[in-house]
């Protein structure tokens, strides 16, 4: 990778479809295209405008392969820092190959799976929190994931990385002040605002750090289990959610032998849904199983929704509710909602959390509770969206813990301190990485981007 010879590749997903986008990148691209793309108007395709779509047909050789547009990038103004050049041709399978082989015996090369996007890294055209906001823009499957990649990518949380990085430069600079005026006994660095500085740098790392959680649900949505006894109703409102049915649905007790997952989109949020046999005592071995599979499911999940039937006596709802509270101190990772069924067989619900599937007001109700905590706690902040950018900032976290600052702490040594900050500082935006990062982090982007 990054051999300097000219790339191309399909930009468009495969398959047929009304244009396809054929790009190449590097040097000595509009002499191929000239060689290739023929302009309507008879004038080279080299001397055509910058970033102005040109009309003509592509040749191999002396063949026709299509009618198609072109447009050209001039280095840096491009997508990848390097002159470049785009095909929109029509979407057949055999036009893209023609045109891709067509460029590669003209002297191209194809292109690694996020090539274009690491040249654009190395040309500082982005850098590598802004190359993973990248990926999650392409890959993001909801809005919500969507509107914080999109941040990303525009070089908001680069921006609130390098604003540490230059405090601690400021820092830097004084404290070398000092060390080169050390015989005239000069204090240029006050110990009290540095204590401020580090205390404002810790406090937001935390709040960075704790962003994580929510944006890896907003990634994947949300796992959440319906729990409850026996024909607590969770299957009605797993077809509820859904919009379909999905579960069988009996009054029956143990119907619901195994558990199903499903995802739904909501208000922008990804939630993932699983039905699980209902908690009681029974002979049925199968059952059985499907009881003891529906337990081993809470530690895996990421919310319970805990269904109890309101239409039981009052005693039995207390029971219920022990029991509730019971499996939220024996799992305290995972999110607990105890949600009152069949609401409308009850006269004794009040102002708990409660729904009928009869009432679909309710069930939406239950719906944007699920979501609120996702679409609120994120939407005014920047989040951490990669397991790098986590295991880095946990890095600058611990080294900022392992600093103490007292008066008769030598400049060197805090010095030495504060340089042990700027590492994991500098290998979030990527000016300080290696090639392992960069191979680990563009080849999991598609070939053409």
């Amino acid at each position: 990778m990054l051999d300097g010879k000219p790339i191309v590749a399909r930009a468009t997903p495969p398959g047929e479809g009304a244009i396809a986008i054929v790009r190449m990148s590097g040097s000595d691209l509009f002499s191929i295209a000239d060689s290739c793309f023929k302009p309507a108007n008879g004038s080279l395709f080299s001397d055509s405008s910058e970033r102005t779509l040109i009309y003509g047909q592509f040749y191999d050789d002396n063949r026709l392969v299509d009618r198609c547009l072109a447009v050209r990038f001039i280095a840096p103004a491009s997508f990848s820092g390097e002159d470049m050049v785009e095909f929109h041709v029509h979407g057949n399978p055999l036009i893209v190959d023609a045109v891709t082989r067509t460029c590669l015996r003209h002297g191209c090369r194809l292109a690694e799976p996020g090539e274009f996007s690491r040249r654009a890294f190395v040309n500082g055209k982005m850098d590598l929190a802004q190359a993973e906001g990248l990926s999650e823009v392409i890959r993001a499957e909801s809005e919500s994931m969507l509107d914080l990649a999109q941040r990303q990518l525009g070089g908001e949380l680069s921006r609130r990385f390098n604003n540490y990085r230059r405090q601690l430069v400021d820092v830097l600079a004084l404290l070398e002040l000092e060390l080169d005026f050390v015989q005239e006994g000069y204090q240029l660095l006050d110990l009290d605002d540095l204590q401020v500085t580090l205390k404002q740098l810790s406090d937001e790392a935390d709040a960075l750090l704790d962003t994580y959680r929510s944006a890896d649900h907003l990634r994947r949505g949300p796992r959440i289990l319906l729990l409850g006894k026996a024909n607590a109703g969770k299957s009605s409102l797993f077809n509820a959610f859904l919009g379909y049915s999905r579960a069988l649905v009996s009054d029956t007790p143990g119907t619901t032998r195994d558990y199903l997952g499903e995802r739904i989109l909501f208000n922008g949020v990804i939630l993932h849904f699983l039905d699980s046999a209902g908690l009681r005592e029974t002979t049925d071995r199968l059952e059985a199983q499907g009881v003891g599979l529906a337990q081993r499911l809470v530690p895996l999940v990421d919310k319970v929704l805990y269904l109890i039937d309101s239409s039981l006596p009052s005693s039995h709802i207390e029971s219920e509710l022990s029991s509730v509270q019971a499996l939220s101190s024996e799992y305290p990772a995972v999110s607990f909602i105890p949600l009152f069924s069949k609401s409308d067989l009850s006269k004794g619900v009040g102002d708990r959390f409660s729904c009928s599937i009869h009432d679909r007001d309710s069930v939406i109700a239950v719906l944007d509770k699920l979501v609120q905590e996702y679409s609120v706690s994120l939407s005014s902040q920047l989040a951490l969206l990669s397991e790098r950018q986590l295991a880095l900032l946990r890095s600058m976290k611990e080294s900022l813990n392992a600093i103490t600052i007292c008066s008769d702490l030598s400049t060197e040594f805090l010095s030495s301190d504060l340089r042990t900050l700027l590492q994991p500082l500098s290998e979030l935006t990527g000016d300080l990485t290696n090639e392992d990062i960069l191979d680990a982090l563009f080849s999991g982007f598609c070939i053409g981007k």
